[in-house]
């Protein structure tokens, strides 16, 4: 079975203009909009991150106030038992220790919030060995505590004599586990590990996001050696999901408009190609009928015309007259239209010369004269200053021009009007205009004027306008025509000068 060449055609040109180009552009948008949602979550992340750096930070910053201001209180006093109830107060108060302790600057453990088990020294341990040495408060590491059982994280605050010696220092453990409800609390869908100097991971919180492919946010924090890694999300959100398909939507609708505008240009070019193709015909029909039948029409034509020449001069009653001069008219356009038949017909052997189509539009000048006193016209011509030249047959030019003429004359319709004829140059063409002011050509009409048999005249054989344009064309010249209704016609010829010129 044959496929229908048309309609692969069209399948072809709606796979490149709609498919291809809206596979290719839908990817991009996909992809624009995945960064842009990526740069979104990693923003949002980054944000977050931030918020619980400064959290932490303040929170160790406060913690060291709290216990700088305790170790003041607690210069002077040697009394345990009041040591403790102090420790067990700021204890109850705080629910970010862990436990508080005070410690004696060799390590001893000499009260506390809590009561110990057994004799816990912290002389090995590196930050109270730092705050002894710098007497500035120090932030241990997270490590786990055998004490208070989990991950904590110690903040040492020594306690100074009168003689700036360091006696005893306070020791405050802080819960890990604290930390991370309340990160948990702020950013629930964040996943953020929280990771020590040794790059090992202290805790995580938020859900888990195993599937995110980006790299994590990282933030340092001031007040310890620690880092956060927030992991932002990788899923794209159902709104952003839509607006991605309504992109998509809006790039496949426009193409689709691109394609239907393409393929109405195509169905226009083609009917404008079949519409010349039947003109052609037409003409080629005439030319056809015109080679083989327009001298066999004339030969009898002749005679006929010769017998009513006779009768006239036999008949003399004005009755029989009329009748005559009706018969001669309609042979004389017998004539005209076998004329034009010999024009549109194959072409003859023609004698070209160049001829100055100044000269031309003189020799005819008389004849258009008495045209335009017949219709009570005015007429113009304008030469041009130097002579053109132009390789053709005088013949078939004048005859152009007396049809422009003749067409114009008759659009004045015997009002008072005029009619222009100038010659021009530009570059190496001639170009030639007949305006007149007669009552013009309709829009929808104007497309048609140069197709055969089309005519505006009653008596008109609509081949006219064919002949001029058959006759521009075998000299590689154009013609066009521009009117504006009730104001006049402006008919341009174009013709290339000859080498010589």
């Amino acid at each position: 079975m044959l496929k229908d060449p048309n309609r692969l055609k069209k399948a072809s040109i709606y796979f490149l203009i709609v498919l291809i180009p809206s596979l290719l552009i839908n990817t991009c948008i996909y992809f624009y909009q995945k960064d842009k949602v990526m740069d979104l979550h990693r923003s949002e992340a980054a944000f977050m991150i931030n918020i619980h750096k400064n959290q932490i930070d303040n929170l160790i910053q406060d913690t060291k106030a709290r216990l700088e201001s305790m170790a003041l209180v607690l210069e002077e006093e040697k009394d345990e038992d009041k040591i403790r109830r102090v420790l067990m107060q700021a204890y109850d108060q705080e629910p970010r220790f862990s436990g508080l302790y005070f410690v004696h600057k060799n390590g001893d453990i000499t009260a506390g919030s809590r009561k110990l088990m057994k004799t816990v020294n912290l002389q090995n341990r590196a930050f109270f060995r730092s705050a002894i040495a710098t007497k500035q408060s120090t932030v241990s590491d997270a490590y786990f505590g055998n004490i208070t059982g989990g991950y904590i994280v110690s903040i040492c605050t020594p306690i100074f004599n009168e003689k700036g010696e360091v006696t005893n220092l306070l020791v405050a453990a802080l819960k890990v586990d604290y930390l991370k409800n309340i990160m948990n609390v702020i950013s629930p869908r964040l996943h953020i590990n929280v990771v020590n100097e040794s790059n090992h991971v202290l805790f995580a919180s938020g859900s888990e996001n195993e599937l995110s492919k980006l790299e994590p946010v990282r933030v340092y924090l001031d007040q310890i050696a620690w880092k956060l890694e927030g992991v932002p999300d990788s899923e794209i959100s159902l709104k952003h999901a839509k607006d991605m398909i309504i992109y998509m939507l809006i790039t496949f609708g426009i193409l689709n408009i691109i394609f239907i505008l393409i393929q109405n240009f195509l169905l226009k070019r083609r009917a404008l190609i079949e519409q010349s193709q039947i003109d052609a015909q037409k003409v080629e029909l005439v030319g056809m009928l015109a080679a083989s039948t327009a001298h066999e029409i004339r030969n009898p034509l002749t005679g006929i015309k010769g017998f009513i020449q006779l009768l006239q001069e036999k008949y003399k009653d004005s009755e029989d007259q009329f009748y005559f001069s009706v018969i001669d008219k309609e042979i004389q356009r017998i004539n005209e239209i076998v004329s034009e038949f010999l024009v549109l017909g194959k072409p003859t052997a023609h004698h070209h010369a160049d001829h100055d189509i100044n000269a031309i539009v003189l020799e005819l000048s008389p004849l258009l004269g008495s045209e335009a006193n017949l219709y009570n016209t005015e007429m113009d011509i304008r030469l041009y200053k130097e002579p053109l030249l132009i390789n053709c047959t005088k013949d078939h030019i004048k005859q152009v021009l007396l049809n422009l003429a003749k067409n114009s004359l008759e659009a004045i319709d015997k009002n008072e009007g005029r009619l222009t004829i100038e010659v021009q140059k530009q570059e190496d063409f001639a170009v030639i205009r007949v305006i007149d002011t007669g009552k013009g050509i309709p829009e929808d009409v104007i497309t048609k004027i140069f197709h055969p048999f089309f005519t505006m005249k009653d008596t008109g054989t609509g081949l006219g306008l064919v002949v001029c344009k058959r006759i521009i064309s075998m000299y590689k010249g154009t013609i066009a025509i521009d009117s504006v209704l009730d104001k006049g016609t402006k008919v341009t010829i174009i013709l290339p000068l000859s080498e010589k010129e």
